[in-house]
């Protein structure tokens, strides 16, 4: 695997380029990772690579050319370029692992106040390490080329890292080491028996404990998995808000879901909510508009605009809405359409008396 890392700083790559496990994949040829100077790809005299930002505010900003120039310098048909900014997915071991089958990675670090939006466009990812801001994209470049050197294979030991944290969604679990007791703390009796069968159904309680105590939303997600390949539940009989995620270039790799069906309730009475809200406002905006019109034919798209409306609560909503909440929406849409009728009616009977056909 190679990996180019573009940046202003490339001097913060020496100490981790040069120690532990990078360094002994550099050398044994297993990666290549290089840095390059953005700056070195500047047209500018004085090597300036950013610009205050067009409609003002503070800090300068990363300008396309000296970008630009250099991943067309560096990337090849097998490369993947990737940005490091805090509006990228959130990197995880899944997409390390994604990552890690790649040959090419360039690695593009903004920094100051941002880069020009037209940079974004020479990306294939775009990646963050956290929901928080850092002065640059050196740091998340350092975490994310570490975290996929290791898994590269030949690096280090296929074992070492098949129970790491997150690789199944459980953290890992405990280990000792010599001596058997210290400062009053003993190694479980268990790690010294010999019995190797015993010792993996411990680590794996002790793993499923260690998860449920420190992160029951991974808990949560490992049970339902584990329910569902079992037999105890039928991904079919999931009912919640079923959606189509939105295509994105960026994260093919990353999303390979056709559908997605939540099956949180409460979030998924949320969305319905807001749906039928939705639905109701505009049905109220329609009953004005058409009762400002003498076109008695725009009385069928109130109608029928209710009707869609009825229909939703008592078929794909009837599982997700409760009765009570379906049937007050139901009453209120049925009086809004009553008023509206008595409306269009004394309209019409108004219009037919001052026209003298009355009866």
């Amino acid at each position: 695997m190679k990996i180019d890392i573009l940046t202003l700083f490339p001097e913060m790559y020496d100490g981790f380029l040069n120690t532990s496990i990078i360094k002994s994949a550099i050398d044994r040829k297993l990666v290549d990772i290089k840095t390059t100077n953005i700056r070195d790809y500047s047209l500018d005299k004085h090597k300036k690579v950013d610009d205050t930002p067009y409609g003002g505010g503070s800090g300068m900003v990363l300008a396309c050319q000296p970008i630009f120039d250099a991943v067309k310098a560096l990337k090849k048909d097998n490369s993947k370029v990737i940005l490091m900014t805090p509006q990228g997915i959130k990197y995880n071991q899944k997409i390390a692992y994604n990552l890690s089958k790649e040959e090419h990675l360039i690695l593009v670090c903004g920094h100051y106040e941002g880069f020009d939006e037209r940079i974004r466009t020479l990306c294939d990812m775009e990646l963050s390490i956290g929901d928080y801001v850092l002065t640059g994209g050196e740091l998340p470049s350092m975490v994310i080329a570490d975290s996929v050197v290791r898994l590269v294979d030949g690096v280090i030991e296929e074992g070492s890292h098949l129970n790491d944290s997150f690789n199944n969604d459980m953290l890992d679990y405990p280990t000792y080491t010599k001596p058997r007791e210290y400062e009053g703390m003993k190694v479980p009796d268990v790690l010294l028996s010999g019995d190797h069968k015993k010792v993996d159904e411990w680590r794996k309680e002790e793993s499923k404990k260690r998860t449920k105590e420190r992160r029951p939303d991974l808990m949560k997600k490992f049970m339902l998995v584990r329910s569902t390949l079992k037999g105890n539940i039928s991904i079919d009989k999931l009912k919640g808000y079923t959606l189509n995620p939105k295509n994105n270039a960026k994260r093919n790799d990353v999303i390979t879901v056709k559908n997605l069906n939540i099956i949180e309730q409460s979030f998924s009475e949320n969305v319905a909510k807001k749906n039928i809200d939705r639905r109701v406002q505009k049905l109220l905006i329609l009953i004005m508009k058409v009762l400002d019109t003498d076109d008695s034919d725009d009385d069928v798209l109130v109608l029928d605009e209710a009707d869609r409306i009825k229909s939703l609560l008592m078929n794909e909503y009837v599982k997700i809405l409760g009765e009570d909440y379906r049937n007050s929406i139901i009453k209120k849409i049925d009086y809004v359409v009553r008023e509206f009728n008595n409306k269009r009616r004394y309209v019409y009977e108004e219009v037919m008396e001052k026209s003298g056909k009355s009866r």
